[in-house]
């Protein structure tokens, strides 16, 4: 027997499967927009800006007859390479001011000489110091004592610059110790001189080598070295692009076979406008000439800053000071003495 479905029935039955295939219609829709069959490449990553911070500093203060550099690594960190004379201490005092320097995380004494070490106790007595290094060579300085007396006092922790040490100072920025020679020189023209810290600055392709006052023979020393690693001894290159020269430009430092070794574009003499040895002297001249050095002087440009953006290659600003700084006198630090003064130094 046929069964009859009344006609309002029907028309619902209608009603509810049209609404189920305009459901079924817009979900397939939306799956065809959402996930195409044929699966394109995906998007490129959208790389990372530069780092337009990444810039590595050194400045050669103009303080008189002697040395001081700072160096200001890609990610801040600060390294006082020595202080100048006593008569400069102000002037570099207050140069760290005007370029904010607060802190400085490491303190390097290239050797216990006056016009080296004076600054660096000024600075201590002012800025906080987290470590303190030096070539280690006994001095009785009494100038070199004071300072470590501030060191003790406010409890930096002094340490020795060894030969192979290399210290992260951030970026991918280095600081590697080439010298002083092991063991110590001795009977040279300046032992003190000879066992200078002698410091390699790297930072991708760019490299500064300071040489504190190095003696010919602490440049014989460092080309002797083997240029192959041995055991406990790791290769440390001497070539750099920057040098900071020897011994203010003195004539004994900065050999012709030195300087061939490292082949310098730049080459920075810190000395007085006027002082009592003629640095530098003629024949330091001639020979970083003969080398194809650029010769940047403080005395003639003041505070020499180099900078290196991201890598790239060096760029040279310099800082006029004014008059030069007064030339110590017979009682200065480059006066004469009857008895030896273990804080001066020789020509």
């Amino acid at each position: 027997m046929e069964r009859i479905t009344p006609p309002r029935l029907v028309r619902r039955l209608r009603r509810l499967r049209v609404q189920r295939l305009l459901s079924w219609l817009s979900l397939l829709c939306w799956l065809l927009l959402a996930c195409p069959s044929q699966p394109g490449p995906l998007p490129p990553r959208t790389p990372h800006p530069p780092n337009t911070a990444g810039e590595l500093a050194i400045t050669f203060f103009d303080i008189g007859q002697g040395d001081s550099a700072l160096v200001v690594s890609p990610t801040g960190k600060r390294i006082l390479i020595d202080g100048g004379p006593p008569e400069g201490a102000s002037a570099l005092l207050s140069a760290l001011s005007e370029r904010g320097i607060d802190r400085i995380d490491l303190m390097l004494l290239s050797h216990p000489h006056l016009d080296h070490l004076a600054g660096l106790r000024r600075v201590a007595e002012r800025i906080p110091v987290a470590l303190y290094m030096d070539s280690g060579f006994e001095s009785r300085s009494p100038a070199y004592l004071g300072l470590l007396k501030v060191l003790t006092a406010r409890s930096v922790p002094v340490k020795q610059a060894k030969r192979g040490r290399t210290i992260d100072i951030g970026g991918g920025s280095e600081l590697s110790f080439l010298g002083p020679p092991e063991p110590f020189l001795d009977h040279t023209r300046s032992d003190v001189n000879a066992n200078s810290v002698v410091a390699r600055l790297t930072w991708r392709s760019r490299v500064v080598l300071f040489t504190g006052d190095a003696e010919p023979e602490t440049e014989r020393w460092l080309l002797a070295q083997p240029a192959t690693a041995t055991a406990g001894a790791p290769v440390l290159p001497i070539s750099a692009e920057v040098l900071k020269v020897g011994h203010h430009g003195g004539k004994y430092s900065s050999t012709a076979a030195f300087l061939a070794a490292i082949h310098p574009q730049l080459a920075v003499i810190s000395c007085a406008a006027v002082n009592d040895y003629g640095h530098p002297t003629p024949e330091a001249l001639g020979r970083l000439e003969r080398a194809g050095a650029r010769v940047l002087r403080t005395d003639r440009l003041g505070h020499i800053t180099l900078r290196s953006k991201n890598g790239a290659a060096w760029q040279v600003e310099n800082q006029p000071t004014g008059p030069s700084l007064p030339r110590p006198g017979p009682d200065g630090p480059r006066g004469t003495s009857a008895t030896p003064d273990p804080d001066k130094d020789v020509e």
